[in-house]
């Protein structure tokens, strides 16, 4: 005996039909015959009169529709309750401020299309600390990279990667002589992202390792303040291409810098064993779908910048 059994024959004896119940149970009416049979196998019984119209239920039928009117209904009240903690309920994300600004409201949005009674809480932090939000279990999930490797209490699921440039007003004199050296770098006063940042800790290694010192004059935590400080020239930033838009194109000079920091990745991140609900489950779910396999469209960076240096070397010799 199986429980799909029995709700078939609850259906059939409430509304004397078995093709009713089978619309009612999107099932097709041959599955909900087969139902009723295996019952009135298993109990030795007949359950239905067919030969009057409606049918109707036997005394056995009757016995046992008293019986299982509790068992169903208990159900049907079950699967009601977990629809309504899918489609009500709250929980609480960590990104990036720069995930924020430009890769999830999309995706939120339509979350919240679709489960309108779903309360997010939305909180911007740097790496250091998104980690140790998810750790202590405070937000239920972070989109950021990847946790290190041997924190074995966190899980993580990737879903784009992506790489660091450097940004520069157009025409900078770093433009002239690529690839860039980390030394040429270190020439310039620098606008960073905040300390607990991945990346500020990256860049932080690499000079370190090879003897430099940064001269970070500004260090913000989202790359469009950054932007609009390199902007006014008042130093040369080390960001990443994620954070990038087609209207940047023509505002700064972008030099990838692949070759001295590795490329990096984004996902989500979330504490091994934390239980998860549906409304969780089904915002990640909406989420991946949107930002993953996410690839920075640089527009050809290396050949306009290529262009503008050879531009203005033109112009000087006309000079």
């Amino acid at each position: 005996m199986e429980l799909r059994e029995l709700i078939s024959f609850y259906h059939v004896a409430r509304v004397r039909s078995v093709s009713k119940a089978a619309r009612t149970l999107e099932l097709g009416q041959p599955t909900v015959t087969t139902h009723l049979r295996k019952l009135e196998d298993e109990f030795g019984i007949t359950l239905f009169d067919r030969i009057k119209r409606p049918i109707q239920l036997t005394s056995e039928g009757i016995t046992l529709l008293e019986l299982v009117t509790p068992v169903v209904t208990s159900v049907d009240a079950l699967k009601t309750q977990m629809d309504y903690s899918e489609r009500r309920g709250s929980f609480v994300v960590g990104a990036y401020p720069d995930l924020v600004t430009h890769h999830l409201p999309k995706g939120i949005q339509r979350f919240r299309d679709a489960y309108p009674d779903v309360r997010i809480r939305l909180l911007a932090r740097s790496y250091n600390p998104l980690i140790q939000l998810v750790r202590s279990g405070e937000i239920d999930l972070a989109f950021c990279s990847s946790p290190p490797a041997d924190d074995a209490s966190l899980v993580f699921k990737e879903l784009f990667t992506y790489n660091t440039v450097l940004l520069t007003p157009p025409g900078h004199e770093l433009l002239h002589g690529l690839p860039i050296k980390l030394e040429d770098i270190a020439s310039w006063p620098l606008i960073l992202p905040a300390p607990e940042s991945l990346l500020r800790q990256r860049v932080e290694q690499a000079f370190k390792s090879r003897g430099l010192t940064a001269d970070v004059v500004l260090a913000l935590d989202d790359t469009e303040s950054m932007k609009r400080y390199v902007e006014i020239g008042m130093g040369i930033g080390i960001g990443n291409d994620f954070t990038l838009h087609a209207d940047d194109h023509h505002r700064f000079g972008v030099v990838r810098l692949d070759h001295l920091f590795p490329s990096s990745v984004i996902g989500v991140c979330t504490l091994k064993g934390k239980f998860a609900g549906q409304a969780v489950r089904n915002f990640v779910e909406t989420m991946s779908e949107q930002i993953r396999g996410f690839h920075a469209e640089l527009w050809s960076w290396d050949e306009e910048n290529e262009k503008k240096t050879g531009l203005a070397e033109v112009g000087s010799k006309d000079d």
